[in-house]
């Protein structure tokens, strides 16, 4: 008597879990999205394609303090058909700027590589997803040599450094 009420709850079983995955929209394979961060080019937008499910190609464009930031690259996907893939990622454009206002010879936007990793996070009933990313940037000499002749400048008022790291938020809709 106990064989059909089991095998009643694990074909139960079967059939929700079957309904979960139904019910997840599959994951879009071009997004774009407004972010914060390198990968989008500063305070931009994003646009990323998949040509293949662990491969990520990306196109960031934004304001980065000083005019047009722009960052292109790609990333690794690690668990590509999961809610919560992490990912690293490669980048190339620009990664600091020293902006003071009205001092156009020490405002000046820098490039270079840029490493990272992040984590997608994909809601069960969309086809977008949130997006988190921490970076190093690997900042030219001579960034470092600029930073340091406007800091030695008793007549700049340098209120901010650039962090070692960067950190990137960004939501991408799916087209």
């Amino acid at each position: 008597m106990r064989w059909p009420l089991l095998c009643s709850l694990l074909l139960s079983m079967a059939l929700h879990a079957q309904e979960d995955v139904a019910d997840r929209m599959a994951p879009a394979t071009i997004t774009i999205g407004p972010g914060l961060g390198l990968d989008h080019g500063g305070l931009g937008v994003q646009l990323s394609g998949r040509p293949v499910p662990m491969l990520n190609l990306l196109l960031g464009v934004g304001y980065n303090l000083n005019g047009a930031g722009i960052n292109a690259g790609a990333a690794w996907r690690m668990l590509p058909h999961k809610r919560f893939c992490p990912y690293l990622v490669g980048l190339y454009g620009y990664n600091a700027v020293i902006a003071i206002p009205d001092d156009e010879d020490n405002t000046r936007t820098y490039y270079g590589p840029t490493a990272g990793v992040g984590l997608e996070i994909h809601p069960k009933r969309r086809s977008g997803h949130l997006q988190l990313a921490l970076f190093l940037p690997f900042r030219s000499a001579e960034f470092r040599d600029d930073l340091d002749r406007v800091k030695a400048d008793p007549t700049v008022d340098l209120r901010y450094e650039p962090l070692p790291i960067a950190f990137s938020l960004g939501y991408h809709f799916g087209l």
